[in-house]
C-alpha cells in the first residue's frame, strides 16, 4: 500500500470497518467523519474521495497477492512446490487482513464498485486468477487428471474455495501450513477419498 499519513491510515481503518459492516455503497463520507468525530469536509484535506480509499485497499490486496509471483514461477521448483507456494501465498494474503480482503473481494471483485482506476485492479486480479488456475491445473495434471471438463471444474472449484476459506476458518484458528495441507488433500483426494 502507498505510504499513508497517520491521518489517512486512521481514515482507512474507520472506512474499512464501515465498508466491512455496511458495504461501500451504504457508507458515506459523512459516516466516516461521524465515527471519527470530525466534520465531513475535514476528510477532504486528507483524501480526494471515498473511491480513493478503495484504491488504497485494492493496491494493498494486489501487492499481497503478487508478492511471491516470481518465486512461484521459478522453473527450478517442482509442480507440487509451485502449487504449495501459491496456496500459502493466497491464504497468507487473505489472512493478513481478513476485513481488507473481504471489502475488496465483495465490493471490487463481485459488485464491481466503480472508481477511477478500478479496471487496473480488476485486470491484475484476473491475471492473478489465471495464473493461480494454471498452477492448479498443472498440479492436477501431474497427479494424473486428464479429463478437460473435470480439470476445469476442479480448478474453478479450487479457486472458489481459496477465495472464500476465510469465511469458514476464524482468524485465530488459521494456520497456513495446516490449512495448506488440508486444502491440498481435499483437492487431491476429495471429501472421503483415500491417500
Amino acid at each position: 500500500m502507498k505510504n499513508l499519513t497517520p491521518r489517512q491510515q486512521e481514515i482507512l481503518n474507520v472506512a474499512l470497518e464501515l465498508f466491512y459492516k455496511r458495504g461501500f455503497a451504504d457508507t458515506s463520507m459523512r459516516d466516516i467523519a461521524e465515527v471519527m468525530n470530525i466534520k465531513a469536509a475535514s476528510l477532504y484535506a486528507h483524501i480526494k474521495s471515498k473511491e480513493e480509499i478503495m484504491e488504497w485497499i485494492s493496491e494493498d490486496v494486489r501487492t499481497r497477492f503478487m508478492e511471491r509471483y516470481y518465486e512461484i514461477l521459478d522453473s527450478k521448483l517442482s509442480v507440487e512446490e509451485r502449487f504449495r507456494l501459491m496456496v500459502e501465498n493466497h491464504l497468507n494474503s487473505i489472512f493478513h487482513n481478513v476485513k481488507l480482503y473481504d471489502v475488496f473481494f465483495t465490493n471490487i471483485f463481485r459488485l464491481r464498485v466503480d472508481f477511477k482506476h478500478q479496471h487496473k485492479y480488476l485486470e491484475n486480479i484476473d491475471f492473478y486468477i489465471a495464473f493461480a488456475e494454471s498452477i492448479i491445473k498443472d498440479y492436477l495434471k501431474s497427479k494424473g487428471m486428464k479429463d478437460d471438463e473435470s480439470l476445469e471444474l476442479v480448478t474453478k472449484f479450487s479457486i472458489n474455495i481459496l477465495n472464500n476459506v476465510y469465511r469458514y476458518i476464524p482468524e485465530d484458528k488459521f494456520n497456513v501450513e495446516n490449512h495448506t495441507d488440508f486444502l491440498r488433500d481435499m483437492l487431491l483426494y476429495g471429501v472421503i477419498g483415500k491417500k
